[in-house]
Formats: structure tokens, C-alpha cells, sequence
């Protein structure tokens, strides 16, 4: 959980910016809602002996996800790279940030 809460805290600043207009940061918050939805289904599916540590778990899940889905994403979205609008260089900010939780998963 602590690598989506930081996953989600780069999305939320490259939302307020020019990867706004990013299919990446679109897919991002695709790709970051299905992994807090996988966590919340590997939660309701563990053996928790003690209630409240499973329900404080889900709270925080579900703080996760509503952070995910208020993702500022523009309706019509395209490559900001392709379009030169782009000023990160050869790596992309919004897909760099998915593959940092790949690696803390």
C-alpha cells in the first residue's frame, strides 16, 4: 500500500500539469485502479485473524481508490511527446510512476 499511496501522489501532480492531456497519464489511472482493486479482492480473500486490522486495511484501501479515481484526466486525450508538448525528454513521468509500482508489488 505505501507504493500506491506514493504511485498515486506523482499521478496527482502529473495531473495538475501538461500530462493532463496524456494518454499515458490516461492509462496510468486505468492500470492504478485495477491494482487497488486487486488489493482490496487479495484483502476480502486473506485469513485476518483479528477484524479490526482487516477493517483498517480497508479503509485505507478504500482511500486508495477514491484518490485513483479522482484522477484529473482531459476527455480528449493524445501522446503530449508526439504532439511536442512533451518536456520530460526520453522517459515518460506517468508511465515511469506505474513501473515504480511494478517494482514494490
Amino acid at each position: 500500500m505505501r507504493g500506491l499511496s506514493i504511485v498515486l501522489g506523482a499521478l496527482q501532480a502529473a495531473s495538475r500539469g501538461i500530462c493532463k492531456n496524456c494518454i499515458g497519464l490516461e492509462g496510468a489511472k486505468t492500470k492504478v485502479g485495477k491494482m487497488v482493486k486487486k488489493l482490496g479482492m487479495d484483502l476480502d480473500a486473506a485469513s485476518i485473524c483479528c477484524e479490526k486490522p482487516k477493517a483498517d486495511l480497508q479503509t485505507r484501501i478504500d482511500s486508495l481508490s477514491k484518490v485513483a479515481e479522482e484522477l484529473e484526466v482531459a476527455e480528449e486525450c493524445e501522446c503530449q511527446k508526439t504532439a511536442g508538448n512533451c518536456k520530460m525528454g526520453e522517459g515518460c513521468f506517468v508511465n515511469a510512476s506505474v513501473d515504480l509500482m511494478k517494482l514494490v508489488q
